[in-house]
């Protein structure tokens, strides 16, 4: 029998209607969890605990290789400030400060370089309210950043920042600021943090091959472009391929134009389902960790040692499984021989 037009409309509403309410709920029970987490870790003595219990984690995890460049897809601000029911901009503004606390732990692990997709060149097609809130974003973190890297009390003093992209699509004041910022910080060489803003990997090899082609012409060189001259004309310069690991959050599963070229050959690729201000330092040492482990492992087996044998080699002797020796006559017989002549 079939259910008329009406009743099947009332019953679809219906049915979104308790969706609606088990997300509204399951959103109130989040909060209250997050709100008494928050508040526990705001008492000085669990505050204590918790800062010793990463400081000894980041010592334990700096003994090992440690990735040389890392970098981030910051994804998911917006859905963060949606489902919190914000303005765009705080979820961007806490997204900010998630990467600032990640910056920290990067330079104390002795990370040496750390790039961010902060703007892509597509998101220009993005509501202009929302891209003037970007761009009045990046200018507030980029002179924090600027402050923090010449404050001897912080611990990003001695880092350096690049801006790279195509700063043609940028404001002549936008590009006057970050060229300043560029210079007040380029004598420090204890970290380097790269904003990509705007940026895709599409421009930054364009942008290499009409450098490689100029400078080739100028020049009137006869020699060919290679790769490793290539790779060094690249917004990133010196790590222009030395990517070891890049992070997206927020579920997706693509790299959105981003570092096509740097990640190429041996990069690790680690997607996390977090939206990146929820992505936390247990959630980044995870991936840190696992990088490292599986490093070390390579490292063994290119030396020609595999990582069981040294383990077992450590193993006492007593524990280890004894091989039994093995007679002349207990060997089988030799296979029946066939001419394939034909001769006997």
């Amino acid at each position: 029998m079939k259910v008329p037009s009406i009743i099947h409309i009332q019953l679809v509403a219906f049915r979104r209607l308790l969706v609606e309410t088990k997300e509204q709920f399951c959103f109130a029970v989040k909060s209250i969890f997050q709100r008494i987490f928050w508040w526990v870790m705001s008492l000085s003595l669990f505050s204590w605990i918790y800062i010793t219990m990463q400081n000894l984690m980041i010592k334990a995890l700096s003994v090992g290789p440690i990735p040389e460049h890392v970098s981030f897809i910051m994804d998911g601000n917006r859905r963060y400030a949606k489902s919190r029911r914000l303005p765009v901009k705080k979820g961007h503004e806490a997204g900010g400060l998630t990467l600032l606390t990640l910056l920290y732990i990067c330079k104390r692990l002795g990370v040496k370089c750390v790039s961010a997709y902060a703007f892509s060149i597509e998101n220009f097609n993005r509501p202009k309210e929302e891209v003037d809130t970007l761009m009045n974003l990046f200018t507030v973190k980029l002179d924090e950043f600027a402050k923090r890297a010449n404050d001897y009390k912080d611990p990003l003093y001695g880092s350096k920042i690049r801006i790279v992209g195509d700063q043609s699509l940028l404001s002549p004041e936008m590009r006057e600021r970050i060229r300043k910022v560029e210079d007040i910080t380029k004598d420090g060489d204890d970290f380097t943090l790269y904003i990509c803003f705007p940026y895709t990997s599409r421009n930054d090899m364009l942008h290499t091959i009409r450098e490689s082609v100029q400078e080739s012409l100028e020049n009137k060189s006869q020699s060919k472009i290679n790769i490793k001259k290539f790779t060094n004309k690249m917004y990133m310069d010196f790590y222009s391929n030395k990517c070891e690991l890049l992070i997206r959050t927020s579920g997706h599963r693509r790299l959105s134009d981003y570092m096509l070229w740097q990640v190429h050959e041996n990069a690790t690729i680690e997607f996390s389902d977090t939206l990146w201000p929820n992505f936390s330092f247990f959630a980044m040492y995870s991936m840190i960790l696992k990088w490292s482990f599986f490093c070390t492992i390579q490292k063994y087996n290119e030396r020609n040692h595999s990582l069981f044998e040294k383990v077992y080699e450590g193993v006492p002797s007593i524990l280890k499984r004894k091989k039994t020796p093995m007679s002349l006559y207990q060997f089988p017989n030799p296979p029946i021989s066939v001419s394939i002549t034909g001769e006997e």
